[in-house]
């Protein structure tokens, strides 16, 4: 993956002469990009574009070319690539779609490329592919603008929209594979490269069908050990197993039968549109948690009710909180209140003031041999006229730089936005939308560790 990802020089092929808003040149965005490469436009009909030199052929450059990007009319494409092959380049991403993607002929047209490419040893990422992302080196072979952000997230989809709205699913990228059509590198090889590199620390995985699959299981297993994957599985119905088929060629496959051995591999199942984002947050933030038992800090009563039913629905329990923790914050509530998990608050709240009381139960939490993570609900005032109910700051305080537990979080109030900035701004507290998802976070990191355990 190397030669994707790194390449030391690069021709496009079928590269239009037009720039700017609404052209989608592919070069225009690569040189935008940043990357110190070299780059050969192939296109007949030009002498230059964009200042640079064009060639009218790929054999024309006579130069070793590390990386080719094809993206023209589907009948050309064939012979482009065994153009490629005889010039020596060693990679080929192909953009153009119409292939397995579509009808018979396409299917027919992509298995030639692929039988032409392996007689010479050459590697084929696509078609229908917007290619690679590496936010390290400034390099992209996509033709739409994407964030560049050098996260510790790698990306292997099957769809460019999760690298053009990386922001709504994975919600940060670093480096990114768009296996398309996958009909020679796929999820094994976009799998390999992502365990290797050092500067990835989580794994996001959008996908729709898999080939090989025994092959990326067992690399699955050992990979999983070292750093977490998260896979995406779309397709769950039949029309979406159908529309799988259409758009990147893929047979989607028994979706339970996906579910069942992608998790026995120690990947983290991902079922709802949104949770990528939620998930990458969660293990990016959070510490391993050692066992199953939550405890519950809250300044509302319902709140904490709606807390004990989403952990019991997502299989963790209501910690039983020591007799020191029950008697410091017994200390500061008034006489009449009886007090467990989940804690309510409010009370104390009531007769000492929000700050004190937060940062109290915080710290005596966080130190109860008999709680493993922590949920936490918390008011979202109006600021600075209630800044005396904002407790994100002293949260923050008591929660130690080197945590033991896992610290998530639900907020609600009329100054939402800025309350979960101020809670998520030290990275402690994950803030989460709802009480369900947080609960679903601290399932996510249970269901991590039983899996480091068994191996």
């Amino acid at each position: 993956m190397k030669h994707f990802m790194e390449p030391k020089s690069v021709a496009i092929i079928g590269i239009s002469r037009r720039s700017g808003p609404g052209s989608y040149n592919l070069m225009e965005n690569m040189l935008e990009y940043g990357y110190e490469c070299e780059i050969y436009p192939i296109n007949p009909n030009a002498e230059d574009i964009l200042g640079v030199k064009a060639y009218p052929g790929v054999k024309d450059v006579g130069q070793e070319i590390d990386l080719a990007i094809i993206s023209l009319p589907r009948d050309l494409v064939v012979e482009s690539v065994k153009e490629c092959i005889d010039a020596g380049v060693k990679a080929i991403i192909v953009v153009t779609q119409g292939f397995a993607d579509a009808d018979a002929r396409g299917k027919e047209l992509q298995q030639e490329m692929v039988n032409a490419a392996r007689h010479n040893g050459v590697r084929i990422l696509g078609p229908n592919t917007l290619g690679v992302v590496n936010n390290f080196n400034r390099f992209t072979t996509s033709f739409m603008p994407l964030t560049r952000e050098k996260a510790p997230v790698g990306l292997i989809c099957q769809s460019g929209v999760f690298f053009v709205g990386a922001a709504v699913f994975s919600g940060q990228i670093g480096k990114g594979i768009d296996i398309g059509n996958a009909c020679d590198v796929g999820f094994c090889e976009a799998l390999e490269y992502m365990g290797d590199d050092p500067d990835t620390k989580i794994i996001a995985i959008h996908m729709e069908g898999l080939e090989q699959t025994r092959r990326f299981l067992s690399l699955a297993a050992r990979i999983a050990k070292q750093k977490p994957i998260i896979v995406f599985k779309t397709g769950q119905s039949e029309a979406g197993a159908k529309a799988a088929a259409s758009h990147s060629g893929s047979m989607a496959g028994h979706y339970q039968i996906y579910k069942s051995a992608l998790k026995q591999a120690g990947l983290l199942f991902l079922d709802k549109d949104g949770q990528m984002g939620d998930a990458v947050r969660t293990l990016l933030q959070q510490p391993a948690i050692k066992g199953n038992r939550i405890a519950v800090i809250t300044p509302t009563g319902a709140g904490g009710i709606m807390a004990s039913d989403a952990l019991e629905n997502y299989g963790l329990e209501l910690a039983s909180l020591s007799e020191k923790t029950i008697s410091r914050i017994a200390n500061l509530s008034p006489e009449w209140m009886p007090l467990g998990n989940p804690l309510d608050i409010w009370p104390a709240i009531m007769k000492h003031g929000l700050k004190d009381v937060c940062a109290e139960a915080m710290d005596v939490v966080m130190d109860d041999p008999n709680v493993d993570g922590i949920l936490y609900l918390a008011i979202a005032p109006e600021l600075p006229a209630f800044a005396f109910l904002d407790a994100s700051d002293d949260v923050n305080k008591a929660v130690p730089k080197e945590r033991r537990k896992p610290l998530v979080g639900w907020v609600y109030g009329p100054n939402v936005k800025e309350i979960n900035e101020k809670f998520e701004k030290e990275k402690k507290v994950t803030i989460f939308q709802t009480i369900e998802k947080a609960a679903w976070s601290l399932s996510l990191l249970r269901d991590r560790q039983r899996f480091i355990e068994r191996a």
